[in-house]
């Protein structure tokens, strides 16, 4: 019988220390023994972003015959993958290893290309980060999240009045300021000592030098059974044998037994999005708008100059002299940037215009043609009803012909009057 057919709370718990300090070995004897004495050896799940657990599976689960399910990833889509696949499944133990790099990887992913992560996106980041939180908190399973040590940095001024960058308690170093440590009701941290043993009977001169864990509870949610104990795993001598997890076990045991006292936290659906009364704002309405716009621009130049087998490279010349004519520049990096979704949108009027006079049989042959074109098809805008053809402007007086050379303001300015 797995641990997700009894109604009791779960192990919520974060491991964080230093590189080598132990996280991942001891949340695999944490996980294997969970699986053994309390869930009948049901199945583990283990996200590794290291790539550790390939190591753990023969020399740990093997030997304990506790089933094991490797998700292995770098990224936040892989966690969240690796969490819903530990929800969907009969699983009793979840284990992150660690959060850390996915997290890090998510502030990459996010971030512009100079590092700059604004607040919109930094709001899109934890949005993605809360589907991780939630999952961890309410799935039913017990879960244990390994993540990297980092600290808080305060400005603490001096006997002088200068300000000076201090490093401050240690945190989980995923989340941010709302670091993953807070999410757990059991916070661990472990790091690794070095000590000599005193020398024995038989051999005055050895002085071995062994290595040990020290795991320090940093919170306790639970009534504070374990608040502020510390306990100390030494290493194993050797390859793990079977029953090496007990100590890590026995040391979590009274606040697993009281955990499985307590009924599990309930998720509520209410939400405040009910709240907002216009729905999206000026910005967000703005920001969609623009997108529409490019779409239906860059629609309506394909239909324009399709390109083809024949006419790819002349189509292709045609539709950067029309942005050119339209905008004053090629790019459409610049135009997404740049342009007003006011000018996007006159943009998207006149190559309309365009489409429809070209479905005519107006075709432009050169430079100079496709810049007499596009001024009809702008004047087609303004004066909806002068239906004055490319033939007949083009074969009119010089005085009414078309410019030869490049224009010296875009069309939009001419139709706009900016």
């Amino acid at each position: 019988m797995s641990s997700n057919s009894v109604s009791h709370s779960y192990l919520k718990a974060s491991i964080d220390g230093v590189n080598g300090s132990g996280k991942s070995g001891t949340a695999a004897r944490l996980a294997v023994g969970i699986s053994k004495e309390l869930c009948h050896s049901a199945p583990v799940l283990a996200f590794d972003s290291e790539e550790r657990w390939r190591f753990y599976k023969p020399t740990i689960f093997d030997v304990e015959q506790v089933p094991l399910t490797i998700v292995s990833g770098t990224s936040l889509k892989a966690l969240q993958k690796a969490l819903a696949t530990a929800e969907a499944t009969d699983c009793c133990v979840f284990v992150g290893d660690q959060l850390t790099t996915p997290w890090m990887e998510g502030l990459k992913a996010f971030a512009y290309e100079n590092g700059n992560l604004p607040f919109d996106r930094r709001q899109q980041l934890m949005n993605e980060w809360d589907v991780i939180v939630r999952k961890f908190r309410y799935g039913p399973f017990h879960a244990i999240c390994c993540g990297r040590l980092g600290y808080h940095w305060e400005n603490v001024e001096d006997e002088d009045g200068n300000l000076k960058l201090i490093q401050g308690d240690s945190k989980f170093n995923a989340g941010g300021g709302s670091n993953f440590g807070y999410e757990a009701d059991l916070e661990l941290e472990i790091r690794r000592r070095k000590r000599r043993v005193l020398p024995s009977l038989k051999n005055l001169l050895s002085r071995k030098l062994e290595v040990e864990h020290v795991c320090e509870v940093v919170k306790d949610a639970a009534a504070g059974i374990l608040n502020g104990q510390q306990f100390v795993f030494p290493t194993s001598s050797g390859a793990y044998k079977a029953g090496d997890y007990k100590p890590v076990l026995k040391a979590i045991r009274p606040y697993l037994d009281f955990m499985a006292t307590i009924s599990p936290p309930q998720p509520t659906a209410v939400s405040s999005r009910e709240l907002i009364v216009g729905g999206k704002t000026d910005w967000a309405k703005n920001q969609a708008a623009r997108k529409g716009e490019l779409e239906e621009l860059d629609a309506y130049l394909n239909l324009c100059f399709p390109g083809g087998e024949k006419r790819s490279k002349l189509d292709a010349i045609f539709r950067n002299l029309a942005l050119e004519a339209l905008n004053g520049f090629i790019s459409w990096t610049r135009m997404e940037e740049e342009s007003s979704t006011l000018h996007l949108r006159q943009n998207v009027q006149i190559v309309k215009a365009l489409y429809v006079r070209m479905q005519g049989g107006e075709k432009p042959t050169d430079h100079n043609s496709l810049i007499a074109l596009l001024k009809l098809a702008a004047d087609d805008v303004q004066n909806p009803g002068n239906k004055m053809t490319l033939v007949e402007l083009m074969t009119a007086p010089m005085r009414k012909q078309p410019p030869t050379a490049q224009l010296d303001e875009p069309i939009q300015h001419e139709l706009t009057g900016d």
